[in-house]
């Protein structure tokens, strides 16, 4: 029998994902007892809620979310916009240097860093902060942006329970 999936390999060539027609994708699917929690992808954030992983930080690339929240409490803000780019670190308007993406490339991934100039707050990053019950998606307007742009509202009552027992 003639198979069409592709297998795609790591660099030890072990197989890492499969591609395959639709049909037999659903086919694999259907005898699921929740289809909708085969078609979504795992949250990055770590089990005790403490860390989010970097997709596009490089190994081993995490955020730690107690010292995002004690950085932002530390400079009073309450809210930011994500501002999620694909552009180097350095095509940010000065103006927008306090919003998420440019703040986890500068602050949070070490200095050596390869990977500052690659988008870090990517939705699965902003989906994981939305998880820890800390943040808030909002749409709000900046001076420094011509519209309303999507950004993050920190909850600080339930940050303050979230960082309760937690040592930086």
């Amino acid at each position: 029998m003639k198979s069409n999936v592709q297998l795609i390999l790591d660099q030890n060539e072990a197989p890492i994902f499969a591609v395959l027609p639709y049909a037999e994708y659903t086919r694999l699917i259907a005898n699921q007892s929740n289809p909708k929690e085969a078609l979504t992808a795992p949250s990055l954030l770590s089990e005790d809620r403490r860390y989010i992983r970097l997709p596009h930080g490089g190994p081993g690339a995490k955020l730690d979310v107690v010292e995002l929240l004690d950085w932002l409490n530390a400079r009073a803000i309450t809210d930011l916009a994500i501002n999620q780019r694909a552009q180097t670190l350095d095509k940010f308007p000065q103006d927008q240097s306090m919003t998420l993406d440019p703040i986890i490339r500068r602050v949070f991934l070490p200095e050596s860093s390869p990977y500052k100039n690659t988008m870090q707050a990517v939705a699965e990053v902003v989906d994981a902060l939305v998880e820890t019950g800390c943040f808030k998606r909002i749409k709000k307007s900046y001076p420094s942006f011509y519209r309303a742009v999507n950004a993050l509202e920190i909850d600080w009552t339930e940050a303050s329970q979230f960082l309760k027992g937690r040592a930086n």
